[in-house]
């Protein structure tokens, strides 16, 4: 099978949505699918390479880890039509997804597409205009998605959103899945006491660490909010936060306002091959964030043996809770107060760390491409190639385990 994914968000950045497409890509090819890679470059001139094309890109770039194109009539389009792929699989709902109409249409094949945004709760900081937004988000995703032929919803919670916006095409629950060999092999303990000791930590220092996009989504401001309050009760906490974004320097700047420089460290946006290095470094892992489409972060997290403390979990589809593996905290009294049990008890936080691994391995990446693999077959069973790809499907939603 040939399979074509298009992405706004690409290597060199790092998104849960990079972090998805690269994992299809890999575990495709190991399948023994064929698959190709449609996104928008850096460059002004489009480009293909290793199996990516790259749409020119505009010099105008109002997200940091995604470029704006403006290319229509592009030489890559005529190199992807006679590839003759079997089916489109987007993944953004804005800028490559006319992209994926149009070849879709043109080679009459089907078009798939997973939704790994919860637009509901973007505007949740303002709640007076929430459900204006949510109306508008409402209008938009169903226009977005009309044309394809089956929607792909990452977790419950999030397919309840697409439900709530009344769109008619069918939907498969699939969890996006993990590389959890990747957080799990082995590093030397040399290694990590020397990372930590470039950070200014020392073995008596508890590290909290927070793994994200730094946007306003993300609600990392209040992580720093909380942790001032906790460095009153436990001295000995620090907080790395790592990953890039728009609100950066925000951060850097509250960090400053708040007296925490040395106890709240940045380490920037960092290759995706050494993420492991910093879950592996740290001792507990936070999120602030209720946004969450699915929390591959939190996985990433849990793999690597770290307890989790979270602001919700809906998007994992489990309770950690009841897992035993973390706690989640409705506000920010009992965020701190669940941080500060885990600072100060290290039994505590070894057994939960235990649980932790444990409880990633239902997120195992190789389930989940197989899965993937039986939905395109499914799709392509279901509606062969045709020329009407202006119908419209009666919705349904099915839970893939």
């Amino acid at each position: 099978m040939k399979i074509l994914v298009t992405t706004d968000f690409y290597l060199p950045h790092i998104t849960g949505v990079t972090t998805v497409v690269v994992n299809e890509q890999n575990m495709f090819s190991q399948l023994g699918h064929e698959v190709r890679l449609l996104t928008i470059g850096k460059s002004p001139v489009s480009s293909y390479e290793a199996g990516v094309y790259y749409m020119k890109g505009s010099r105008i770039q109002p997200l940091r880890d995604s470029q704006l194109t403006f290319s229509y009539k592009d030489p890559l389009l005529d190199d992807i039509l006679s590839w003759k792929p079997d089916i489109v699989h987007s993944n953004n709902e804005f800028l490559t997804m006319g992209w994926a109409r149009r070849i879709a249409k043109a080679l009459h094949i089907p078009l798939i597409h997973t939704c790994h945004t919860d637009f509901t709760r973007y505007d949740a900081a303002r709640r007076i205009r929430h459900t204006l937004w949510d109306t508008m988000m409402a209008t938009i995703v169903k226009r977005r998605v009309r044309y394809c032929d089956l929607l792909i919803s990452p977790s419950l919670s999030h397919s309840q959103m697409l439900e709530r916006y009344h769109v008619k095409q069918p939907i498969v629950v699939l969890p996006s899945g993990i590389d959890l060999e990747g957080f799990q092999r082995p590093v030397g303990s040399d290694e990590i006491t020397a990372l930590r000791a470039g950070f200014g930590f020392s073995e008596e220092h508890c590290i909290l660490v927070s793994v994200c996009r730094l946007a306003s989504e993300k609600r990392v401001n209040k992580s720093i909010d909380d942790f001032f309050l906790l460095s009153f009760l436990e001295p000995s906490a620090r907080l790395l936060l790592v990953g890039g974004g728009p609100k950066e320097e925000s951060l850097k700047k509250q960090v400053a306002d708040l007296g925490l420089e040395g106890l709240v460290v940045f380490a920037g946006a960092i290759p995706s091959e050494n993420v492991h290095l910093y879950y592996r470094l740290s001792d507990v892992f936070i999120s602030s964030s209720v946004r969450e489409s699915q929390g591959l972060g939190f996985v990433e997290a849990m793999a690597s043996s770290l307890p989790v403390v979270l602001r919700e979990d809906h998007s994992l589809g489990l309770s950690v809770e009841d897992e035993g593996c973390g706690y989640i905290c409705a506000d920010s009294h009992s965020f701190v107060t669940a941080l500060a049990t885990l600072v100060s008890d290290k039994q505590k936080r070894k057994a939960m760390a235990e649980k932790s691994k444990q409880t990633s391995e239902r997120f195992s990446m190789f389930h989940w491409a197989e899965t993937l693999v039986s939905v395109c077959e499914m799709t392509l069973d279901t509606c062969g190639k045709r020329d009407d790809r202006g119908h419209h499907h009666q919705g349904g939603k099915h839970a893939v385990q």
